[in-house]
């Protein structure tokens, strides 16, 4: 039980699509990138200073383990895990993940939504959280410091 019990907590801190969120760099961090430092400094405070659209609510939502989750079969193993991975890429892909993380063996994202219903919405439909794969709880994020995380350079060796 022991082995099982480790196997499904490294397993969850495996996770490929945690792994795929935070590493995935977004359109604006994209173009940031493609963009010369000249240009970044003189579009930053234009774009700061301009009429801009309200940002959406940011809601923390973390991800365990459900009750039909199996430990004795690694992540990719798991009911509905492969669908749940094009879940949340497709949450990515249409701008409401705005970051992926794991702790301990849990799963954190932190996602945009027009209010607490909507972003509900978003896991309700993820068939793993449907078939108890997974479960999740959603709790409002409110952001005082802004900023970018990027994910940590993985050591070699």
């Amino acid at each position: 039980m022991k082995n099982a019990r480790r196997r499904a907590l490294s397993g969850l801190g495996a996770l490929a699509s945690w792994s795929a969120l935070a590493t995935v760099p977004s359109a604006r961090a994209q173009q940031s990138a493609a963009m010369p430092a000249s240009a970044a400094a003189t579009a930053a405070p234009a774009a700061a200073s301009g009429p801009s659209e309200p940002a959406l609510p940011h809601f923390a939502v973390e991800i365990r383990t459900g009750p039909t989750w199996d430990a004795r079969k690694p992540p990719q193993e798991q009911a509905l895990f492969r669908e749940h991975s094009a879940h949340l890429r497709r949450l990515r892909e249409e701008g409401h993940v705005l970051l992926g993380a794991r702790y301990a063996d849990k799963g954190l994202l932190v996602v945009a939504a027009a209010d607490s219903g909507a972003a509900r919405a978003l896991f309700d439909a993820d068939p793993s959280m449907k078939a108890g794969t997974f479960v999740y709880e959603l709790h409002p994020l409110s952001v005082f410091y802004g900023g970018c995380v990027q994910p940590a350079r993985r050591r070699s060796g």
